[in-house]
């Protein structure tokens, strides 16, 4: 399957809304669709939910019991220099207007309005069976 056929298929398996906002990133074994909440446009200084629909080629959906996955923010449109906000990831549920599939999902308050980096990282813990992946997303946080 090339590289083009794998980002459809594991678009159409994650059941995403319709919604453009969403992101999808691949990097090797993995995929991901991003969303923030509400329409990828968080609030400066409000708490929001971002969610990631992470699947393996093929479209098995992977789960935080698999992987050793970590979420770091990082200012700007590069991540370059510390973490400012490294967020717990959780797994959930997301509403019926995206499908009521398991995601995981990590609370977050970026500080102030302009742009950030999201990078999601995971590497296979007993029974995992992926590649390391390293994923990025750069969003803006608005007024």
């Amino acid at each position: 399957m090339n590289r083009h056929s794998w980002l459809l298929a594991t678009i159409l398996l994650l059941s995403a809304a319709s919604s453009p906002a969403h992101e999808l990133k691949a990097n090797r074994q993995v995929g991901a669709l991003m969303h923030i909440q509400p329409d990828d446009s968080p609030k400066a200084g409000t708490q929001t939910l971002a969610w990631f629909g992470l699947v393996k080629r093929g479209g098995e959906a992977v789960q935080l019991a698999q992987c050793e996955c970590d979420l770091k923010i990082y200012t700007g449109k590069k991540a370059a220099g510390s973490a400012l906000l490294v967020p717990a990831l959780r797994e959930g549920k997301v509403g019926d207007d995206i499908g009521n599939k398991d995601r995981l999902l990590a609370d977050v308050t970026f500080p102030k309005v302009g742009d950030y980096t999201l990078v999601l990282t995971g590497k296979p813990k007993a029974g995992g069976k992926f590649e390391p992946f390293a994923l990025r997303w750069v969003v803006q946080a608005t007024p």
